[in-house]
C-alpha cells in the first residue's frame, strides 16, 4: 500500500543558481516518520537553476515535483503561489521556502507536525529564523521574529497589523483541502506569504517552537531585499500589488472589519500613496483611484480634515501673538518681534507651515485626478 504524503512543501524559484542547492538539501535531509513532496516552480530561469532542480528531480523523482516555464509568468502578474502551487497541494501540512532561502535542521518538519498533531486547536505553527545579508557589505545579519514582536503577542490581531511570520518558518494546518481557496485567494496581490498566514490564523491559535531552524537571504536579487532602506522604491514598483493585498484582506478574511479598515488599511493606503505623489507617478494613482474610488474618497476627506485642523493651529499661534501685542500697547522692534515668536512658540511656526503644505499638495494631487 502506498504511503500518502503528510507534508508538502511549496516552493518557487528564478535565477537562484547560487542559492538554490542549499534549498533543496534542506528539504532532502529531513528527517521524518512520514512521507513528503517537494512542488516547487521554476519560473523560466535564465541562469542554470533548471538544470540543477532537473538533476534533483531525476536523483527523487517520488519527492522533487517541479513544474518547468517557459516564459516568465510573475512577470505577467500571475500568482505564482495562487496558479501553480496551491492546486497540487495533497499533504495534511504545508510548509514554505523559497529558492533563495534554506532549512537548517534535519529535524524542522518533524518538529512542527509533532506539534500540530499534539495541538489540533493550531492552525499554524512557526519558529525564528536567521536574516542574513549577501552582497551588502554594510549589514549584519539579525533573528526574527525580534524581542518587540515577541514582546507583543502571536495573535491573529497583530498579525493584520504587521508580519511576523517567515515564509520560510511556517507550516499550516492546511485548511483547505476540501475547500475552494481560490474563491478566498484573488489573484495579482503581494504579499503571498503574508496573506497564507492571516488565512490560516483566521481558523486556530499560532503555535511558536522557540528553535532558530532557517535561514532568510537579503541579497540584490529578492523582490524584498531593499525594502529596509529603500520602501519608497518598492512601493513604487509594487503598490497596485499591496493595495490589493489590503483590499483582499479586508474582504475576504476581515470580512469587512471596520477596525481593520480605519486601523489597518486606510493608514496603508496613505503610505503606498505619499511615495507615489512623492515620484509624480500620475498613471499608477489613477488607475488606484479607478480601481478603490471608495480608499481615496475617504483619504481625501482625511488629507482636507487635517490641512484645516494644522491651518487652524497655525492662525491661533499668530492670533495669540497679535494679541500679545496689541495688549501690551508696546513698541516691538523687529528681533523683539521675532523673540517673542520664538518664545510662544518656538519653531513650531515653520512646521505648521511646511505640514499644512503638504497636505494641500496631497489634496491638489487627488483633486487633480478628479476626486
Amino acid at each position: 500500500m502506498q504511503e500518502n504524503v503528510l507534508v508538502s512543501i511549496i516552493a518557487i524559484a528564478y535565477n537562484q543558481e547560487k542559492y538554490i542547492r542549499d534549498c533543496l538539501d534542506g528539504f532532502l535531509m529531513q528527517k521524518t516518520n512520514f512521507k513528503f513532496e517537494v512542488l516547487i516552480h521554476d519560473d523560466a530561469a535564465t541562469d542554470g537553476t533548471t538544470e540543477i532542480i532537473r538533476e534533483y528531480e531525476h536523483k527523487y523523482p517520488d519527492i522533487v515535483k517541479p513544474i518547468y516555464e517557459t516564459e516568465n509568468q510573475f512577470s505577467k502578474g500571475i500568482s505564482i503561489y495562487r496558479a501553480y502551487n496551491i492546486p497540487r497541494i495533497s499533504g495534511k501540512y504545508v510548509a514554505v521556502c523559497e529558492g533563495d532561502d534554506y532549512w537548517t535542521d534535519p529535524y524542522k518538519l518533524q518538529k512542527q507536525v509533532d506539534f500540530l498533531e499534539a495541538n489540533p486547536d493550531y492552525s499554524l505553527c512557526f519558529h525564528p529564523g536567521e536574516v542574513i545579508y549577501e552582497g551588502y557589505d554594510d549589514r549584519k545579519g539579525y533573528i526574527l521574529p525580534t524581542y518587540e514582536y515577541i514582546q507583543n503577542g502571536f495573535t491573529f490581531e497583530n498579525l493584520l497589523k504587521y508580519n511576523f511570520i517567515m515564509a520560510n518558518s511556517v507550516m499550516y494546518r492546511w485548511g483547505f483541502n476540501d475547500k475552494n481557496i481560490l474563491d478566498v485567494y484573488p489573484d495579482g496581490f503581494l504579499p503571498n506569504d503574508w496573506y497564507l498566514h492571516l488565512l490560516h490564523a483566521k481558523l486556530g491559535k499560532i503555535g511558536y517552537i522557540n528553535e532558530i531552524m532557517s535561514v532568510y537571504r537579503r541579497n540584490p536579487g529578492g523582490i524584498w531585499s531593499d525594502s529596509r532602506d529603500n520602501i519608497g522604491k518598492l512601493h513604487q514598483k509594487y503598490a497596485l500589488k499591496e493595495f490589493k493585498f489590503y483590499d483582499s484582506v479586508y474582504k475576504y478574511i476581515t470580512e469587512y472589519s471596520y477596525d481593520y479598515l480605519i486601523n489597518v488599511l486606510i493608514p496603508a493606503f496613505k503610505e503606498i500613496h505619499k511615495w507615489l505623489v512623492k515620484y509624480e507617478e500620475n498613471d499608477l494613482l489613477k488607475q488606484a483611484f479607478q480601481t478603490y474610488p471608495e480608499y481615496f474618497e475617504k483619504i481625501s476627506r482625511d488629507y482636507y480634515l487635517e490641512t484645516e485642523k494644522l491651518s487652524k493651529q497655525l492662525t491661533d499661534k499668530e492670533n495669540e501673538l497679535n494679541s500679545v501685542i496689541n495688549k501690551g500697547n508696546v513698541y516691538f522692534s523687529y528681533y523683539r518681534y521675532k523673540l517673542l515668536s520664538k518664545i510662544l512658540f518656538g519653531t513650531k511656526r515653520k512646521h505648521y507651515k511646511q505640514k499644512a503644505e503638504i497636505f494641500h499638495n496631497k489634496v491638489r494631487a487627488i483633486r487633480k485626478l478628479g476626486y
